[in-house]
């Protein structure tokens, strides 16, 4: 029976995203090498796997000893991150399809993850091969490439809601690197609008700029 290329696709993509979802638990310690090996041979990616064995039992071990501290994993991660916890929920909840996909587990978590539902795995990951030297070099190959794999669209259809706001029928004479210097003002920002306020004013140079004609696609007659 022939299988048409889209059925073969499909299957392929699935099979990539079975394969992926190990990381987006937070049970780093229930992680099977096999798995590992698995994602692995899909993105076919070359790695030492005698050295990425050994780097993941280490880093179990550790994630072991950093869940039995006193302190919540929660808080500890956010203290290796320095977001404060007003942030943390900001952030989650411009985006809560990209954190439900994050926080779906196939096990129910145990005691000591009850108090950790805001935990994200990627920084989860960063936090526990801080504690490890020497690095871990052979896991982290694998790491940013699971990691840069965006987990849906939402954040690019942020972008485009973001857009429309940019450029409006009533504003529609910017050029396009201004349009994209905004978007990536917008997106990538960390100051509110009192603090960007006070920070321009002391900048003639950005003034001259907003009030010149460059970012137009015309020139104002003189």
């Amino acid at each position: 029976m022939k299988i048409s290329m889209i059925e073969f696709i499909g299957d392929e993509l699935t099979n990539r995203s079975e394969a992926l979802a190990i990381f987006g638990i937070i049970e780093i310690d229930q992680i099977t090498f096999d798995q590992i090996e698995r994602c692995v041979t899909i993105l076919k990616i070359e790695v030492d796997r005698d050295k990425l064995f050994d780097e993941l039992i280490n880093v179990q071990s550790t994630f072991k000893e950093i869940i039995s501290y006193r302190e919540s994993l929660s808080d500890q991660i956010k203290k290796y991150i320095g977001i404060s916890e007003f942030n943390c929920d900001k952030i989650e909840e411009t985006d809560e399809e990209c954190e439900e996909f994050i926080h779906k587990s196939s096990t129910p978590a145990p005691d000591h993850q009850q108090n950790n539902s805001r935990v994200r795995p990627d920084q989860l990951w960063a936090y526990v091969l801080s504690k490890i030297s020497p690095y871990c070099e052979e896991l982290k190959k694998l790491l940013r490439f699971v990691y840069s794999i965006p987990c849906s669209n939402a954040f690019t259809e942020g972008v485009f809601n973001h857009m429309k706001h940019a450029r409006t029928p009533s504003i529609n004479s910017m050029s396009i690197e201004a349009i994209a210097s905004e978007l990536k003002i917008r997106m990538n920002g960390k100051m509110n609008c009192d603090e960007f306020f006070s920070y321009v004013q002391n900048e003639r140079e950005l003034i001259q700029c907003a009030r010149g004609t460059q970012k137009y696609k015309f020139k104002k007659s003189s």
